[in-house]
């Protein structure tokens, strides 16, 4: 069995194909990649590409090879009596999670699962071109508002990189990413195989997604934790609804996930189903992005550099108020509509959340091949002074006198367009 391209995959006709791929696979590893193939449509051009390539992988095995590859996995199932399990092999849910994780053989389970799923990769990494040579940055800023306090700002750093000072105002450096022309978005716009997945700005406010150019708003991922705010809202509520019951959550999940979310969505990203998608997903991933500005930001961020791979992720931090008393966040309450006391903003807090998070962005960058020839710049514009992490194949900052914003945005579009 053949997979075509997997630049072309993706119809009708794919698809069928895709599925019967997955159903040589042993039970409990169907569920996740069903569920990617029915999200089809919605997947970014890299999970299309891996998932078509880790397909291809699995039809490289004829009929004896693959059933010696899973045979212990099936033994184990057989142990674990998942036939008579609920278990789903459409999706991902809450209920398979805790009946895999309540048997006696979830840690042989697991290591079967990964030697299976090394085995196939292997054979899929000829399928699967993410071109890690292109040039990439990660450009995270911590604004001017946030009281940064020296001297351990980089301290969690290590020595990965080094602190510059910025010779003149360090929010000039915003401007020129977001310019028209000459800014980032134009850049890669430039090259024929850009799509909107190759560029993200995430914004705890509006102050950096605000300012760009209309034009960059269809040919960039653009999310604001501000402009999201009716559908947070709307979404809080709806999660908040959840009974105390595996199998009730999994379908209020699901329904959350199916739900037609237009309504609350921002007018300026109409249409962009996919980042919509993308959004929903993030909500359901229980990590604070629903309710912290702060953390919004770096998860969003860290979800779009694992499932998008974007040459350009462009993140700004930014102000959370202090949680209200007689409040909980523990269960995601919206503090705005259960408390009548107004908000109060929390810049000390706000500012050790960014510095934490902001590291947390680059670690996540760091896991992947993609980003090994990536520059990271993070900017401290409280201190007027950025942090540096320059790729091996990139000559080192050597400069002790400040830097100017212009001179950074020129290492930044040499590395863009290398």
């Amino acid at each position: 069995m053949n997979h075509r391209n997997s630049n072309r995959a993706g119809g009708a006709q794919d698809l069928a194909v895709y599925r019967k791929s997955i159903a040589r696979l042993p039970l409990t590893l169907r569920p996740s990649l069903n569920q990617q193939l029915a999200q089809w449509e919605t997947l970014f051009p890299f999970e299309q590409k891996h998932l078509a390539g880790f397909l291809a992988g699995i039809d490289s095995f004829n009929s004896s090879a693959l059933d010696a590859l899973t045979a212990k996995l099936r033994a184990l199932e057989v142990k674990m009596d998942v036939n008579h399990w609920s278990f789903s092999e459409t999706g991902d849910t809450l209920e398979n999670a805790g009946q895999l994780a309540r048997s006696s053989y979830f840690v042989e389970w697991r290591q079967e699962v990964q030697t299976i799923f090394n085995a196939i990769d292997a054979r899929a990494t000829g399928a699967v071109q993410t071109n890690p040579a292109h040039g990439r940055v990660i450009l995270l800023f911590l604004p001017e508002n946030l009281p940064v306090r020296s001297p351990d700002t980089w301290k969690r750093w290590g020595t990965s990189g080094r602190e510059i000072k910025i010779a003149g105002d360090a929010r000039d450096l915003r401007a020129l990413v977001n310019g028209g022309q000459s800014g980032v978005c134009n850049l890669l716009a430039q090259d024929d195989t850009h799509n909107n997945a190759d560029i993200w700005f995430v914004d705890a406010d509006e102050s950096l997604t605000g300012a760009l150019p209309p034009t960059a708003l269809p040919a960039a991922s653009c999310l604001s934790y501000s402009a999201l705010k009716p559908l947070r809202d709307e979404f809080l509520q709806e999660l908040n609804r959840i009974p105390k019951d595996m199998s009730a959550a999994d379908q209020t999940v699901t329904t959350l996930r199916q739900a037609d979310w237009k309504r609350w969505w921002p007018a300026q990203l109409a249409g962009q189903e996919r980042l919509r998608n993308f959004v929903v997903n993030l909500f359901l991933s229980g990590n604070g992005a629903l309710i912290f500005s702060n953390a919004f930001v770096e998860w969003a961020a860290s979800e779009a550099l694992r499932r998008a791979r974007p040459r350009a992720m462009v993140a700004c931090f930014g102000m959370r108020s202090k949680p209200k008393p007689f409040t909980s966040i523990a269960i995601f309450e919206n503090q705005q509509r259960i408390s009548p006391e107004p908000d109060v903003d929390d810049p000390e807090n706000s500012a050790i959340d960014a510095m934490i998070l902001a590291h947390y962005i680059w670690l996540a960058a760091c896991r992947y091949t993609e980003y090994e020839q990536a520059l990271c710049v993070c900017v401290c514009e409280h201190l007027n002074t950025a942090y540096i992490v320059t790729p091996p194949d990139m000559k080192p900052i050597a400069s002790a006198e400040p830097v100017t914003s212009e001179t950074i945005y020129s290492w930044i579009t040499a590395r863009l367009t290398s």
